[in-house]
């Protein structure tokens, strides 16, 4: 059913800020007045230095491209609306997710946020929230390679914070949550595929009122891309930055999807297709390996 584009009537209309060579900001008349007063200042000096923890893995991008990021500030009420918000986090005060880029020299995808994410950011946010800001930057790059295979995707996004970053070695309430993980609560990527088309994918909170780090979909999809990363690594003996460059290759030069797609990259990774599809034995090797650096840390403690 075809429904009207407000974000993009809103881009159409908006005015342009730029903040250096790598990012810019769209927004409407008004907001943009509060931009040149300098109350987004804090938000837009962290999320910079965010965007350049990204670009600084230096990922090659689809035909060596060298696009803009850009940032989508829209107004408070409808935000939801405009952000097309899934309805899994609706209800939220504020938001922000990857939208569609309408920009010619941007990535496919911007990083649209409410205005109150801006105007009420404090420079003492948590891990927990600093972990969800690269997680949404993380997708701007992905997108670039794949965007059809939303776990894939939810997982590389948490990866590329957690692991490729190393936060989550500094998240203790996070490392925690692995730790005590039911069995019930870890899903195949069978089951992950299953959720994505039954429209349950992020619907299940494991500590309410948390990020997105915390819902029983995401945690299993990170272990899932993670593991998939490291089996990257010691198969073709390179560092966690190349193996996450070939996992993008991977799923981007795919001609399949669902199932058929971990059989693909099984048979590419050299891991049994059965196993990695309908088993979770990989996703408990990671969470056992990071139990294991938790042992080690106290030991040095």
């Amino acid at each position: 059913m075809y429904t009207k584009d407000v974000l993009k009537e809103y881009i159409n209309n908006s005015e342009l800020r730029i903040i250096n060579e790598d990012i810019r900001v769209r927004l409407s008349r008004d907001l943009a007045d509060k931009f040149d007063k300098g109350i987004y200042k804090d938000y837009l000096e962290d999320l910079e230095a965010d965007y350049m923890l990204i670009k600084g893995l230096n990922i090659t991008l689809p035909g060596k491209a060298l696009p803009i990021f850009y940032l989508y500030i829209v107004p408070d009420e409808n935000f939801e609306s405009y952000l097309r918000i899934p309805e899994n986090f609706s209800g939220s005060k504020r938001g922000g997710k990857p939208v569609s880029c309408y920009d010619i020299d941007g990535y496919n995808s911007a990083y649209g946020i409410s205005q109150n994410i801006a105007e009420d950011y404090s420079k003492e946010i948590s891990i927990a929230q600093h972990v969800n800001n690269v997680h949404e930057l993380a997708h701007i790059i992905q997108h670039q390679f794949f965007s059809n295979c939303p776990f894939l995707g939810e997982g590389f996004a948490e990866t590329v914070p957690l692991y490729v970053l190393g936060f989550e070695l500094h998240f203790d309430e996070h490392k925690e949550l692995l730790k005590n993980l039911q069995e019930e609560d870890l899903k195949s990527a069978k089951e992950l595929i299953d959720q994505v088309r039954n429209g349950s994918f992020g619907a299940k909170e494991l500590i309410p009122n948390k990020p997105c780090s915390f819902r029983e979909s995401y945690v299993s999809a990170y272990l899932l891309v993670r593991g998939i990363i490291e089996l990257i690594e010691v198969k073709e003996s390179v560092s966690k930055i190349e193996a996450t460059q070939r996992f993008l290759e991977l799923v981007k030069n795919s001609n399949y999807s669902n199932e058929y797609l971990i059989a693909d990259i099984a048979d590419s990774i050299g891991y049994p297709k059965e196993d990695l599809l309908y088993k979770k034995d990989l996703q408990r090797k990671i969470i056992n390996e990071i139990n294991d650096e938790i042992v080690m840390a106290q030991k040095k403690a």
